[in-house]
């Protein structure tokens, strides 16, 4: 039994840091490269593990060197494998990124065998066995997988869901059977707004999915995060520590959150515990590397 198992895309992120984001026909210098493994599911689990959890991984990888590295990240940060599926064909998932010195991005997916993944290679028991299922998104057909795989459970875990940008600009109407499953949905202010195609505030847009979802979280980076269960709302402020790197700090969040919150503690207290995760995430490079062990989970007993 798992007590959480993630499901989404695994990707090899490739960062270029250049000078300038430049145009068709325009040249530029790439001033350094930095390579790391990612995947927003893949990110949390990885949290989760690391504060002493039992977790598993659905995804998919080829075995190329990216495949490699993916399965290897994963079967290091003590994630079960039982589940991660890899082919002898096909080329591993990747977001190539260009960088430049504002922080600026643009980026390219190549999915590769992310959007091959099919229901029939899933081993459904040992996701009815698990606590929690966290689902995060994927750029082609994972989502119907994702669908089919809720219905097909015949016990189902608790359901949480960051959509993120992909499924969030895919709007309310394409992720209304994954909604409609959902216990504890996280996202940021700008998704929940696109997602909903809605103009008013964070807080408004959240009380319009009141009904659908039991847990709804506004997350805000700076700002720290909104969370509304029923009628009781709570707003927790970021925690002030020296920022490096905002990447992978909302998966940082998730973790932090629903560690606490499968741990039996009040909404907002895993709001604050899911800032603190996210408070050591920012302070180094990638979105993985600073996240604090089991020790961590102290502050929780205070």
């Amino acid at each position: 039994m798992f007590d959480v198992v993630g499901f989404g895309a695994l990707n090899m992120d490739q960062l270029y840091m250049v000078d300038r984001i430049i145009g068709p026909e325009e040249e530029t210098i790439i001033r350094s490269f930095k390579e790391s493994c990612g995947g927003s599911a893949a990110n949390t689990i990885i949290g989760l593990s690391k504060l002493g959890l039992k977790t598993a991984y659905i995804g998919k990888v080829a075995m190329d060197r990216e495949g490699v590295k993916l399965k290897e990240n994963l079967e290091r940060e003590k994630v079960n494998l039982d589940l991660l599926i890899i082919t002898k064909e096909g080329r591993s998932g990747k977001v190539i990124g260009f960088v430049d010195e504002n922080g600026q991005r643009a980026l390219y997916l190549d999915p590769g065998v992310n959007d091959t993944i099919k229901i029939d290679e899933i081993k459904i028991e040992l996701v009815e066995n698990s606590k929690l299922l966290h689902l995060t998104s994927f750029a082609g057909e994972g989502l119907k997988v994702q669908e089919t795989l809720l219905e097909r459970l015949s016990s189902r875990p608790l359901i949480s869901l960051d959509p993120g940008n992909l499924y969030a600009k895919r709007g309310i109407k394409s992720l209304r059977r994954l909604i409609e499953a959902v216990n504890v949905l996280l996202l940021n202010e700008m998704e929940i707004k696109v997602m909903l195609g809605y103009r008013g505030s964070y807080k408004e847009a959240a009380k319009l999915l009141a009904d659908e979802v039991d847990i709804i979280i506004i997350k805000r980076g700076s700002l720290g995060v909104y969370g509304l269960m029923d009628d009781l709302e709570v707003e927790v402020p970021a925690l002030k520590v020296e920022c490096v790197d905002t990447t992978g700090a909302g998966d940082a969040f998730n973790a932090g959150f629903l560690y606490a919150w499968l741990m039996g503690h009040d909404l907002k207290t895993s709001c604050y515990f899911g800032n603190y995760i996210a408070s050591h995430c920012i302070q180094g490079y990638g979105a993985t590397t600073t996240l604090p062990s089991s020790e961590a989970t102290r502050i929780l007993k205070k």
